[in-house]
C-alpha cells in the first residue's frame, strides 16, 4: 500500500511538472483516484515535450526509443524489442515500419532459424540516431532540472518497480 501512495504523489509531481513543460487545456477533473488517467496525461505531456524537440531531426519520440534500443543491443528481434520497450507486436510493427523503409533498420533472416529477423541499425540509421542523441540527452537533462535529481530517480525507480510488478501479473 506504501507504493501506491509513493506512486500516486509521483504521479502528481510528474503531472504538475509536465504541465509546466507545456501550455495545457485546463480541466478541473480530479485524478487522485485514477493512476490511468494521471500516468496518460503525463505522458502525453512529456511526448509532447520530447517530440517538439526531436522534430528538428524528423524523428518521433518512439521512433528514437527504437533506434536507441537497437544501437545499444547491436542486432536484435522482434520479440526482443516487445519485451525491452514493453511494447504489442502491433505497436511495434508500426513504429518499426517507416523506419525500415526510410532506411534506418535493416532487417535480414537469423543464420540460425530463417523465420526469425534479426534487426540492425543501418549506417543511416546510427547517423540519424547519433544526430537525436544530444537533442534527447538535453532533454533528459531538462526533466531532471525540473523536477530535481531526487524526484527524477525516485520517479525511474518507482517506474520500473510498478512496471516489473504489473508484468509478472
Amino acid at each position: 500500500m506504501n507504493h501506491l501512495k509513493i506512486l500516486l504523489t509521483i504521479c502528481m509531481h510528474i503531472h504538475i511538472i509536465a504541465t509546466q513543460l507545456v501550455t495545457p487545456v485546463r480541466i478541473n477533473m480530479d485524478i487522485n483516484y485514477c493512476f490511468n488517467l494521471a500516468m496518460r496525461k503525463s505522458a502525453r505531456i512529456i511526448t509532447q515535450f520530447y517530440e517538439e524537440r526531436l522534430a528538428v531531426v524528423g524523428v518521433k519520440s518512439g521512433q528514437f526509443s527504437l533506434l536507441r534500443a537497437v544501437h545499444y543491443l547491436k542486432k536484435t528481434t522482434n520479440k526482443e524489442l516487445q519485451t525491452i520497450l514493453v511494447i504489442d507486436q502491433t505497436t511495434l510493427s508500426r513504429n518499426l515500419k517507416p523506419l525500415i523503409r526510410d532506411g534506418f533498420l535493416t532487417v535480414s533472416p537469423d543464420e540460425g532459424d530463417q523465420r526469425r529477423k534479426i534487426i540492425h541499425l543501418s549506417s543511416k540509421g546510427k547517423k540519424l540516431y547519433l544526430k537525436a542523441l544530444p537533442i534527447w540527452q538535453k532533454l533528459q537533462q531538462d526533466l531532471v532540472k525540473k523536477m530535481g535529481i531526487k524526484e527524477s530517480e525516485e520517479i525511474q525507480r518507482i517506474s520500473k518497480s510498478l512496471t516489473n510488478k504489473l508484468i509478472q501479473n
